[in-house]
């Protein structure tokens, strides 16, 4: 393999590994609380979650990719102050099923799982969501 193509794909792959120790801010209830990207397999399964049929299982794979990749969400006081046994419930106690919508949406886009919004479709408010 040429030198030059070498270089490019490593210089890919290091570019990629770097990205996705990235952590990045998204607004939760109001405060801006700290995301980080899960394992690839994870990436995968939410990957497969959004093509289910169901709308509903969309926005519950939202919820699930929302409170996994926030560790301020995973603290068990916060659970106990919210009064939730399924910490997943955290969720659910601070958002609205379509801010969880939205916000899955972000995740998405940001953990590569979908493209980027084009705006220059005329289908731009479906691309708000994750899936109608």
């Amino acid at each position: 393999m040429d030198k030059k193509l070498l270089d490019a794909l490593a210089a890919k792959a290091e570019q990629r590994a770097k990205d996705r120790k990235n952590a990045k801010q998204f607004e939760v209830a109001g405060e801006m609380l700290t995301f980080v990207q899960p394992s690839v397999d994870a990436k995968l399964s939410y990957a497969e979650a959004m093509l289910s049929e169901s709308a509903a299982d969309t926005v519950r794979a939202c919820a699930s990719l929302i409170y996994d990749c926030c560790p301020d969400l995973q603290d068990p006081e916060l659970h106990k102050t919210l009064g939730v046994t399924d910490p997943y419930d955290t969720v659910w106690t601070l958002m609205q099923p379509y801010e969880v919508d939205q916000l899955g949406g972000k995740l998405y886009r940001w953990l590569g799982l979908i493209g980027p919004r084009d705006n220059n479709t005329p289908d731009t408010a479906r691309a708000d969501t994750v899936k109608n």
